[in-house]
């Protein structure tokens, strides 16, 4: 039986934090633009507001994610309507600081091209919706690069829930004890993943400190140069 490697997204294939940045910068702007004259912290804090609502009660389901929620509730604590004129300016104007910053973290293509080479399965396991998921994977030149690619939204649950990963082994026809799983986040990626008996590596590019007496046994990367040769010798 082939040998599956897993990926998360956001913040594992990208540096997902700076292009959240880039993103709130240009919603800020596309704000001040319409009318408004407020000041980047207080806008940071009423979308961090707006989407700590959203969180609350749409949790475990893809849409917890939506930008557009997120705007919709900032545009009706800001002006007590939702403006869909406001609301979508404030979404174009997010998605194309978001996009345009997106670039894939140096030695990924390298990495996933010799993995395919060496016969290893590619896939994708992701909270947020299909359609942008989808576009985020295009816009990082990685559409044709794996064979499986499941988002919450596909399968009704976020991670940790093991219930996406064992959609996604099924979908791949693969075994726990056959796969890897790359990701970013220790509670999302790699508890769940050790938990159904998945190999877990953690990516873990800034070199973050843990206390690993929480979390199960993991492997740990911090560029891709390190991935091949680590799953190979595993």
């Amino acid at each position: 039986m082939s040998k599956i490697v897993l990926f998360d997204l956001d913040g594992t294939l990208y540096d997902y934090d700076t292009a959240q940045r880039k993103g709130l910068t240009q919603a800020h702007k596309s704000w001040n633009e319409q009318g408004a004259n407020m000041e980047f912290a207080e806008f940071s804090k009423l979308y961090s507001d707006s989407r700590s609502w959203i969180k609350r009660f749409l949790a475990d389901s893809a849409a917890s994610h939506s930008r557009a929620l997120y705007f919709q509730k900032f545009v009706e604590i800001a002006t007590g309507i939702p403006n869909t004129d406001l609301i979508s300016a404030l979404l174009d104007g997010y998605y194309a600081g978001f996009y345009e910053t997106m670039t894939p973290y140096p030695g990924l293509k390298d990495a996933l091209d010799s993995l395919k080479r060496k016969n290893y399965r590619l896939g994708i396991i992701t909270n947020m919706q299909a359609n942008i998921q989808y576009k985020k994977i295009s816009l990082l030149g990685l559409g044709d690069m794996f064979e499986g690619i499941v988002t919450s939204e596909a399968v009704g649950h976020e991670k940790p829930h093991p219930l996406i990963f064992y959609h996604t082994l099924s979908l791949m026809g693969g075994i726990p004890e056959n796969t890897f799983m790359v990701g970013d986040s220790l509670k999302n990626d790699i508890n769940p993943a050790a938990f159904i008996g998945i190999t877990p590596i953690w990516f873990n590019p800034n070199e973050e400190q843990v206390a690993k007496v929480i979390t199960p046994s993991f492997r740990t990367i911090q560029n891709y140069s390190q991935l091949v040769d680590l799953i190979e010798s595993t």
